[in-house]
């Protein structure tokens, strides 16, 4: 273990004292906290768009692969021009402000959350049992076909009577500023007058319109005492403070019989209902005041109750602290059957006119009552769709302009990457470190400020991370200037010479794997936050889980290439197929959104080692003259077309088994892949050794030109014999096939070994 520590901290310090790479460094902590900043968001911003699951997969898979033409196109060019970094730097630039494109996407769907109350109308007919009627004006689904128990609160009590009214009649009645109750007793042939002021104004329920709000809270007009508001499609709500009351008890007597409407009937041992003057009220015994629970049935709607969009709720039993009981209503207020009618002169917005005074009859006593919606309806939320189309080739149109500049971008900086560490014998991994510690800082970061930007608005801000995004990649841009690619030698026949490269069976295997690698990426990428965001995890745990994989990354990053020497290139990325198996299966396992950082740890292997294996691995199959056309494939592919192919399957397969179990099909997916992988090595090429250069090797010397290699040949002795043999021809250092000064670079600095070359096989 102490030899390990050494030797993480001996290769830190001494590829840290290489002052020419120190640019380099920079330039990735940058260039890859530009990536983190929005890349890991973009599937939840696609959902806060209205964009659904479907679309986002579409729309992930389409992406890439339109993306993927451009990068292998980049890497021809860079590697025909030789020095490009002005071409770099210019792709670099203009995809930081290509993202700002999306501040003009519009939103698609919105989501009306409901408010939290539900709000029923209490009416009680002589001899039936008390009722509850719903409008449906924000749907509520019961939550079952039984009868469930709810908390029932008494906010005000009135009249309901019936109105076909136009549109504009209707919306002048909910505003009117008065109102007259008339109670009419046909028998005397007298009438009472009660008039209503309404001193309030409507409060607005829905924010105002902004084509950034992508979710709104509904709200209640909560003014029961003093607002008219409807009950059905035609039906309106009159409210009459202090005129009658609502109540419901057990009697002192159990024994008392009492005037059902219908005939004198007693009911022992159930609740009595009435709508009643105080003094009325007063032979009831108080049982809840103005709160109470009741177990509620809901009734199958008939023609008139769609018609009317109101639904009905049977009140089952009445539950106080010591007993459930049924419940039966008395005779309802009015006693002496009166007709009751209500006077409403219409208004026009602004206007102080009536144009028209509406005499609404058939009105009948009722009371508001309040319930949580939790506990009566299993929908809490709507879809409103806006522009749908719009919305959705909009955000593909900008991605896909991003896709291809980003991609183009990420080709030639690797293949600026590669040449750089060629020139000056560095290794790979270690400067990907820096990448790493960028994402750490820069993901979080985003998602802190998301959740600041978003506090209070009641929808998801993500409009600071575009800016901050586009501001990176400005500043990567800068510093691309300062690189150093005079040495970078152009291709004469680039095509030729990819090509050449392309029939070794190796790269092809190597690419087919990376592509599933990129696959099982893919579909993490596109859908962790999704997974995280159901679970109720917050938009800082998504940045968390970025920078828990890279500090996880580190070590592995630094160790990589002594790793990839030790045990191979192909073994490393079996290794990889086998930990982004356990690490899907892993995800399907939790409930809680916390414990998805476990599983971000293992990306340190799925991620941060198995591409540094891949990358080196590309490189070591490849020359200097096709550097960039071949890491452009291979991040194409990766980046490309396995993460589209990954977010296509995967957003089609949640869709269809769930999301569970999609992610336990990937993780299947990935574990017969890696060992196929791994057959394919063992068997087939371990007999076959790569040819190429590594550049995870590094070597502070370069070798004379009339370099001398070693033959080692076994003897019957079991001893060496070393024959020197001078190469007059001796290809330069960039070109040779294996780096025999590597061994001494990491090893022991007191033993001098002789490199031995190291394939990709098994």
């Amino acid at each position: 273990m102490n030899k390990y520590l050494k030797l993480f901290f001996r290769r830190i310090v001494k590829d840290f004292q290489q002052k020419e790479l120190l640019p380099l460094k920079l330039l990735f902590f940058i260039h890859a906290s530009t990536i983190f900043v929005i890349y890991p968001y973009l599937t939840i911003h696609m959902r806060e768009l209205g964009i659904n699951v479907e679309e986002t997969a579409i729309m992930s898979a389409i992406t890439p692969v339109v993306s993927i033409l451009m990068p292998p196109v980049a890497g021809l060019i860079a590697d025909k021009i030789g020095n490009f970094k002005i071409l770099l730097a210019l792709f670099s630039a203009l995809g930081g402000a290509s993202a700002l494109l999306f501040l003009l996407v519009p939103v698609g769907r919105i989501t009306l959350i409901y408010p939290e109350q539900v709000i029923f109308g209490v009416s009680c007919i002589s001899g039936s049992p008390l009722r509850f009627s719903m409008f449906q004006e924000h749907s509520c689904t019961p939550l079952h076909p039984y009868t469930y128990e709810t908390e029932m609160r008494l906010e005000s009590c009135g009249f309901v009577c019936q109105a076909f009214a136009n549109e504009n009649d209707s919306q002048a009645i909910l505003n009117v500023d008065s109102y007259g109750v008339q109670f009419h007793n046909i028998k005397a042939n007298t009438s009472t007058t009660i008039i209503y002021e309404m001193n309030i104004k409507k409060n607005i329920t829905i924010p105002p319109d902004n084509s950034w709000i992508t979710r709104k809270v509904l709200k209640n007009d909560e003014e029961y005492s003093k607002s008219v508001r409807k009950l059905s499609k035609h039906s309106y709500y009159f409210p009459t403070p202090s005129l009658y009351n609502f109540s419901c008890g057990i009697t002192d007597d159990l024994n008392d019989t009492y005037d059902t409407g219908i005939n004198n009937t007693s009911k022992q041992g159930m609740f009595s209902c009435v709508f009643g003057s105080k003094d009325q009220l007063r032979q009831l015994s108080d049982a809840f005041g103005t709160t109470f629970s009741s177990g509620i049935l809901a009734q199958k709607p008939n023609a008139d109750d769609i018609a009317e969009e109101r639904q009905f709720y049977n009140a089952e039993y009445i539950k106080d602290d010591s007993s459930i009981r049924d419940s039966v209503c008395l005779e309802s207020f009015p006693k002496n059957k009166e007709y009751i009618s209500v006077n409403v002169p219409l208004q026009r917005p602004n206007e102080t006119t009536v144009y028209k005074t509406l005499d609404l009859g058939s009105c009948a006593a009722r009371c508001l009552a309040t319930s949580p919606r939790k506990s009566v309806c299993s929908n809490k939320d709507t879809i409103q769709e806006l522009n749908v189309k719009l919305t959705f080739w909009s955000y593909l149109a900008v991605r896909v302009f991003i896709g291809m500049i980003s991609g183009t971008a990420f080709a030639m900086f690797e293949g600026a990457v590669i040449a750089i560490l060629r020139e000056h014998k560095a290794d790979y991994g270690l400067q990907r470190i820096y990448a790493t510690i960028g994402g750490m800082i820069s993901s979080p970061l985003s998602g802190w400020l998301i959740d600041f930007a978003s506090k209070g608005k009641g929808y998801t801000d993500f409009r600071p991370i575009f800016f901050l995004y586009a501001s990176l990649k400005i500043v990567s841009a800068v510093l691309m200037l300062f690189m150093n690619l005079e040495f970078k030698t152009p291709a004469s026949n680039v095509i030729s010479d990819v090509f050449s490269v392309l029939r070794k069976v190796e790269l092809i295997a190597l690419f087919i794997a990376i592509f599933i690698l990129g696959t099982a990426w893919g579909y993490i990428e596109s859908f962790l936050f999704w997974l995280i965001q159901d679970l109720g995890g917050t938009k800082s745990l998504m940045g968390i889980t970025i920078t828990v994989g890279g500090i996880a990354g580190i070590p592995l990053l630094v160790l990589s290439g002594p790793i990839i020497k030790r045990i191979g290139h192909a073994n490393v990325l079996f290794i990889g197929f086998v930990f982004y198996a356990i690490r899907l299966l892993g995800y399907s396992l939790i409930y809680d959104p916390w414990l998805c950082l476990i599983f971000e740890a293992m990306e340190s292997i799925t991620s941060s080692l198995s591409f540094t294996a891949a990358v080196t691995y590309a490189a070591k199959l490849s020359t200097i003259t096709t550097d960039t056309s071949i890491q452009g494939m291979l991040g194409g592919l990766y980046y490309g077309v396995g993460k589209g192919a990954g977010s296509l399957i995967g957003g089609y397969s949640m869709k269809t088994f769930g999301t569970r179990a999609t992610y336990r099909i990937f993780a299947a997916a990935a574990a017969i892949t890696g060992i196929l992988y791994f057959i394919f090595n063992h068997f087939y090429m371990k007999k076959r050794p790569s040819e190429g250069t590594d550049i995870t090797k590094k070597d502070p010397v370069k070798p004379p030109q009339n370099f001398v290699d070693v033959d080692l040949k076994p003897v019957a002795n079991g001893m060496q014999q070393h024959d020197h043999i001078i190469k007059e021809d001796a290809l330069p250092y960039e070109d040779a096939l294996t780096n025999l000064g590597y061994e001494d670079t990491e090893s022991d600095p007191n033993t001098q070994q002789t490199a031995t070359p190291t394939g990709g096989g098994v």
